[in-house]
């Protein structure tokens, strides 16, 4: 009978252990695992992220979605909860925490607000150049291919409006196109006598062949912990920033070609303390990211290890680092900048001389998406002037440069907006081709101060006259190619890549 007693009990605990465990485990969900990231777009509203998250819902609050609104967020892993699904966020490369989804932009399509087209008969548009996001029920980032526009391009030959709809699911959007009436805009006479040029060198085309002092095999391709002054003619470069290679996951590990954010910089804008870079994620690529740095709360230094930082200084700098969705760039080589806009010509650089117009797209600094679209086009009577290179000097004022070589000579525009009207006017012309082996040019800006351009080869750099009268060349010895000039305030700033380095000098 004790026996019997014995094994009862025994029975009874074993079914009691079991039960506990049971329950115990209620609160345990297995998560959603994704192979490769998605990326996600955040919303406007401050969400709390959780170190732990169960079936009852999140535990373990440690931080706020705050700090993160402008970065670039992906994840790998979803869990559904009693308390609404929650996602483990990855913000600028570096795994975070847990926040709810409703802290993601859900079922949205942004798009500019306006699109003007200037006439010309030879350029169509394709409404998905105006497109910021697409995001699912989720909040996830839609390929472009999956979404439907109500036309798939727009001529510009007549005037008129169109009014393009975007739909995926149950996102929708709509954004009017307009063809401006002037059909003489743009149309110009280039009659300047070009100037007499330096003389032509020679420098090497293609990837740079050095690197930066760490950025190497021979140093295991470690961060930079030692600032550079390259020295020239007078021209004293120093460094500002060395920039994170991925402002993201690194390669491969993004489901598309949103998540990525670098590696190849192609373009630079300096405006006061906002340092913005055009990314991208192959050299031939058309869509890429805008970086925008604030240089006056960033370390030259520690940037570069952004997934490595302390968690409190990884916060600031995040807050201090936006990221644009991915956007058409075009090269990403003109670009220019205001107080409160980016601009970028998203122009085909392999194109020679094109009668197509170009887009410039206006970019708001504050959550670094298109505001609106303008093309345009410089032609000389019937002759097209296609610009690969060009930069803004405020939001009315853009300089274009243009490389005549059937004549051997570089011209330079002045073109100025007066409501969406684009005119354009030469200023200068310079004899000669810089180069004479057809490297090409690598950036090109424009100093208010002193009235003149500087233009970038890989290891040159000339400056001239807002006429095209030669004044200066200076031959850095780098051999790391130049990715971008931008003129501010009286201070040159040079990007130069392997890796991505800031630098800046005082212009005489």
């Amino acid at each position: 009978m004790k026996k019997r007693i014995k094994s009862l009990a025994l029975i009874t605990n074993l079914i009691l252990v079991i039960a506990l465990f049971i329950g115990s485990n209620n609160s345990v969900v297995s998560a959603k695992t994704y192979h490769k990231a998605v990326t996600k777009i955040a919303g406007n509203v401050n969400y709390p992220i959780y170190h732990h998250v169960s079936k009852k819902g999140p535990t373990g609050k440690f931080s706020s979605t705050k700090y993160f609104k402008f970065a670039q967020i992906q994840s790998k892993q979803s869990i559904s909860t009693k308390k609404g699904e929650y996602w483990k966020i990855i913000v600028d490369g570096r795994p975070v925490g847990w926040v709810k989804q409703d802290f993601f932009v859900c079922n949205q399509i942004s798009v500019a607000k306006n699109v003007s087209l200037v006439q010309n008969s030879a350029f169509n548009f394709d409404p998905k150049d105006a497109v910021n996001y697409v995001t699912d029920a989720q909040g996830t980032a839609i390929d472009l291919a999956k979404v439907k526009t109500s036309h798939s391009s727009i001529n510009s030959a007549s005037p008129g409006k169109t009014t393009v709809e975007y739909t995926y699911g149950s996102a929708k959007a709509s954004v009017d196109v307009v063809v401006r009436s002037d059909k003489n805009e743009g149309i110009a006479r280039a009659g300047l006598r070009p100037m007499n040029g330096p003389k032509e060198v020679s420098t090497w085309k293609g990837s740079s062949p050095s690197s930066s002092r760490n950025w190497n095999a021979a140093h295991n391709f470690r961060s930079e912990t030692r600032a550079n002054a390259f020295r020239s003619n007078g021209l004293t470069l120093k460094t500002i920033l060395f920039q994170p290679r991925f402002v993201s996951l690194d390669y491969n590990k993004a489901a598309d070609k949103m998540g990525q954010v670098g590696v190849i910089p192609e373009g630079i804008t300096v405006k006061d303390s906002n340092f913005t870079v055009a990314v991208f994620n192959s050299s031939s690529a058309a869509y890429g990211h805008l970086v925008s740095y604030n240089l006056n709360q960033i370390n030259k230094f520690k940037a570069q290890n952004l997934p490595q930082l302390k968690w409190s200084t990884f916060k600031h700098y995040a807050s201090h680092i936006k990221v644009s969705p991915y956007i058409k760039l075009g090269h990403g080589q003109a670009i220019g900048s205001s107080e409160n806009y980016i601009y970028v010509i998203a122009n085909n650089n392999k194109s020679k001389n094109s009668n197509n117009s170009e887009e410039i797209l206006q970019i708001r600094k504050s959550d670094m998406k298109i505001n609106q679209i303008w093309s345009f086009r410089i032609w000389s009577g019937t002759s097209p002037r296609y610009i690969h290179n060009a930069t803004f000097a405020d939001d009315n004022t853009m300089y274009c440069l243009f490389h005549n070589g059937a004549n051997n000579y570089y011209e330079y525009w002045k073109v100025t907006r007066s409501g969406d009207t684009w005119t354009p006017i030469q200023v200068g012309a310079t004899k000669g081709n810089f180069i004479s082996n057809g490297s090409p040019v690598q950036g090109f800006t424009y100093d208010k101060k002193h009235r003149q351009f500087f233009i970038g080869f890989n290891d040159y750099i000339f400056k001239v006259a807002e006429n095209g009268t030669y004044q200066a060349t200076h031959h850095l010895h780098v051999k790391r190619e130049i990715e971008g000039l931008s003129a501010d305030k009286g201070k040159l700033y040079v990007e130069f890549a392997q890796r991505g380095e800031l630098t800046a000098g005082k212009i005489n």
